[in-house]
């Protein structure tokens, strides 16, 4: 978005107008902190109407049980100090630990929770008996600030997020067909900088499309058919990751081994390329499948007959199967209109969900224990100095770290939120001492200030720009004061500032010194699980406790962790970990299992094919990567492999039947050692 384009412009004004009547209305209604309307007008707007809905939602919400804890809290502990600010302390981490299990905007609603529970309980701590007035008035400047926002942005020149959403998905799936034409066209078989980029750019898609459907839903009836048309879409998009790099790991071996394609082979890849870019071909999909099928069957024959080796025939199917498993997901995509079309207007969105998301409990804890210790020391800062206006140092204290805790290194951020103050407060002193002494009614001061808040909405508009501008605006009203008299006290400020500066400071401190971790820190953790959810998911393959359920819910949520791992290894990539670490080979590992052992038990056990010690070995080598990622596959494992496979193509040899169970057992050694070549009898 350009700084004065027509949609930033719009964005300036509307959330200018609607600031101005918040304060407006907290006037008129005698309210005890006006400033309060006019910030979370500022917090709340968003280039979206449906998101400045929602927001403004949820502040409500987090307003709300704020209030209600500092209403019950506050008569038993505000005698005493210290039991005062630890409750409250306590209180900000327990939301802040709700909030991070939460991965999609709604998080929003229990972080706001602890927060606003410090701003209201510290600001009245002098005058407890007041604390009723004080936490009603919060609750009516804030819902004065949502009316205002939430009609001003609805109602004069609404922006849809509509557009935004199916152009999301879109280019999710394009970004797929773009990398898939890519490995199946360029001379370079081996893994490049922009493929890398583009998979990043995939593992991102799915947090992006979860936000805009949170938001969208404040669109009203309207957008109900797109987001459950994105929703059906979701499902399949998610799986593409995997099967690009399945894709990719095949032309690599076929290359590195000069396996030249057969000529059916060939024209079945030829007909796979004119389908993908072609989008008028779509209907052809499941002729293209058949064909690729009918090419399987014929290098199965080939294999039967001893015209093609092993080796050979298994890649080629291999690499046939992913291009089906492709088409399969691209006419998912594309019948999902068609689908949603016919559930009918009333038929709500399905909710069922297969995994519950990735949340890090060590990280979260100690994000909390953070957030925990900034706000009570800058509350042992206020009690310790006895300064009235050191109230703020807690405050910000729990807003910064609640503000932070979800980046892996909030460090950065933080430092540019106290840049951020520190230009509000310059302003807001200028504001003092020059331009708004002379404004003496309501209108002379909307001349005053209207060109600054204007030009920090233009600010905000703009991307690159909009975290910067966004504190600005929110830290100018409340420095100034805004009160019923419009003179502010430049001494109040300076104070307010000085407290204000203290907390930021706390919390940079003690996050650099607690909390402050590195991409790769946090890729490790969730590798770990991963690999977890792999050894549990092959231990009930063993148990003969596994389903084609948990095969789903493992892929989901594997798939959930590789897009956490994969754009944090970009930024900060884990040299030498074993088998890429970033849980792609396992995810295909645990599926691959679950193929050959659950779905080919019975016929396995007539031919006294025995895999108990294979499971037994890929579960000791996962258990020793758990205490070192580092590790290599051993010897030992291939070796039981080598026996396994030698043995089923054997047989396989005079029973057809094992061709099928062959081709994944050689999916799982491939996956563990890809660079190994067929195993010598």
């Amino acid at each position: 978005m350009k700084w004065l384009s027509k949609s930033a412009i719009l964005f300036a004004v509307k959330t200018c107008i609607a600031a101005f009547l918040a304060l407006y209305i907290a006037l008129k209604l005698n309210l005890d902190k006006p400033a309060w309307a006019m910030v979370s007008v500022y917090v709340i707007s968003q280039l979206y109407s449906a998101s400045t809905v929602s927001k403004a939602i949820f502040r409500f919400l987090g307003t709300v049980l704020g209030g209600i804890f500092i209403f019950i809290i506050y008569p038993l502990t505000v005698q005493h100090p210290v039991l005062f600010s630890l409750s409250v302390s306590l209180w900000v981490a327990c939301c802040l630990f709700l909030s991070l299990h939460d991965r999609t905007p709604k998080s929003y609603i229990f972080m706001l929770a602890g927060y606003s529970a410090a701003i209201m309980g510290f600001a009245d701590v002098t005058t407890p008996l007041a604390i009723t007035y004080t936490v009603i008035s919060r609750v009516e400047e804030i819902t004065v600030a949502i009316l205002c926002s939430s009609l001003i942005h609805m109602l004069v020149f609404p922006v849809r997020m509509r557009n935004l959403l199916e152009s999301s998905v879109s280019n999710w799936y394009e970004s797929a067909k773009k990398l898939c034409n890519e490995l199946l066209t360029a001379e370079s078989k081996d893994s490049t900088p922009e493929r890398a980029q583009i998979l990043v750019q995939m593992a991102n898609y799915p947090l992006s499309v979860e936000t805009l459907i949170t938001h969208l839903v404040y669109e009203g009836d309207s957008a109900r058919k797109l987001i459950r048309l994105v929703s059906a879409q979701y499902q399949h998009l998610s799986y593409l990751i995997p099967t690009l790099t399945a894709i990719e790991k095949r032309l690599s071996l076929l290359a590195e081994q000069g396996i030249v394609f057969p000529d059916y082979v060939a024209e079945s890849f030829n007909h796979f390329l004119q389908w993908l870019n072609s989008p008028e071909q779509s209907g052809q999909a499941k002729w293209i499948e058949s064909d690729i099928s009918a090419s399987q069957e014929r290098i199965k024959g080939q294999y039967e007959r001893e015209e093609i080796s092993a080796e050979e025939g298994l890649l080629l199917i291999g690499l046939l199967e992913r291009l089906q498993n492709f088409i399969r997901l691209s006419e998912s995509y594309m019948g999902a209109k068609e689908r949603v079309s016919s559930m009918g207007t009333e038929r709500k969105r399905d909710k069922v969900k297969l995994i519950r998301k990735h949340a890090d409990r060590g990280m979260i804890l100690l994000s909390c224990f953070t957030a925990f210790t900034a706000t009570m020391i800058g509350c042992i800062f206020w009690i310790g100095t006895g300064w009235k206006d050191g109230s703020t140092a807690p405050m910000m204290g729990a807003v910064v770290c609640s503000f932070f805790a979800s980046l892996d290194s909030p460090i950065g951020s933080m430092k540019v939120f106290l840049k951020g103050v520190l230009v509000a407060i310059a302003i807001s002193i200028v504001y003092v001492g020059l331009l708004i002494p002379p404004a003496i009614n309501f209108e002379s001061l909307i001349i005053v200030l209207a060109p600054g808040l204007i030009a920090l909405g233009l600010v905000i508009a703009n991307p690159s720009t909009n975290f910067l501008g966004l504190i600005v605006a929110t830290q100018i009203p409340g420095f100034i004061g805004m009160t019923h008299n419009l003179k502010p006290d430049l001494l109040s400020i300076i104070n307010a500032s000085v407290s204000t500066v203290v907390g930021i400071v706390i919390a940079v401190v003690l996050t650099a010194v607690i909390r402050n971790k590195r991409p790769s820190w946090t890729a490790k953790r969730v590798l770990r699980r991963g690999i977890k959810e792999l050894l549990q998911f092959t231990s009930e393959i063993k148990m003969n406790a596994s389903s084609l359920l948990a095969r789903q819910r493992y892929v989901a949520s594997m798939i959930d962790k590789i897009n956490i791992i994969l754009p944090r290894n970009t930024v900060d990539p884990i040299p030498d970990v074993a088998l890429g670490g970033n849980l792609i080979t396992e995810i295909w590992l645990g599926v691959n299992c679950y193929d050959f052992y659950a779905r080919h038990q019975d016929l396995l056990r007539e031919n006294i094919l025995d895999s108990d010690a294979l499971m037994a070995e890929i579960t000791r080598y996962y258990k020793k990567r758990l205490k070192n990622i580092y590790i290599k596959p051993p010897q030992s494992l291939l070796d039981e492999l080598d026996k396994l496979l030698l043995r089923t193509e054997f047989l396989c040899r005079s029973n057809m039947q094992l061709y099928t169970p062959l081709f994944y057992l050689f999916n799982i050694r491939m996956a563990l050692y890809p660079a190994q070549r067929w195993p010598e009898q």
